[in-house]
């Protein structure tokens, strides 16, 4: 029978997957919006005239996922040095999670938080396509 250590366990590699998948869709958004916005093709240059604000929106919604993606691990990082440090002045080598510390608050803040900017970045470029499409 699995014991809390073990689901703990889990979640980290859950959560760092879920991080990883969340770092390469906002870079594929980034990079293809750019490219749409930068491309030579002459149909892609009467496509992005028309919609160059919408690609630039949806360029910025994926810098916002990685600058959150970057805060989620600072604040993660900031957490883990305070216990660490709590944890050698009181000569501890075990403690548990306090959840209403604001460093793992704000991680968890802004992991949910990445997660829901990128789905809306990812559904605002399927919404744009989906009108150049059908534009064309």
């Amino acid at each position: 029978m699995p014991k809390l250590k073990d689901f703990i366990v889990e979640k980290n590699f859950v959560t760092d997957r879920i991080s990883t998948q969340i770092r390469i869709i906002a870079v594929g958004l980034l990079v293809t919006a750019w490219s749409l916005l930068i491309g030579q093709v002459n149909i892609l240059k009467g496509i992005t005239a028309c919609f160059r604000i919408h690609f630039i929106l949806i360029s910025i919604i994926a810098i916002i996922t990685l600058v959150l993606d970057f805060l989620q691990y600072k604040f993660s990082y900031l957490n883990l040095n305070k216990k660490i440090k709590s944890m050698k002045e009181k000569n501890m080598d075990e403690e548990s999670v306090y959840q209403e510390d604001k460093y793992y608050k704000g991680s968890n803040f802004f992991f949910i938080s990445k997660q829901y900017v990128l789905l809306t970045g990812v559904a605002y470029f399927i919404m744009v396509c989906m009108f150049i499409i059908i534009i064309k």
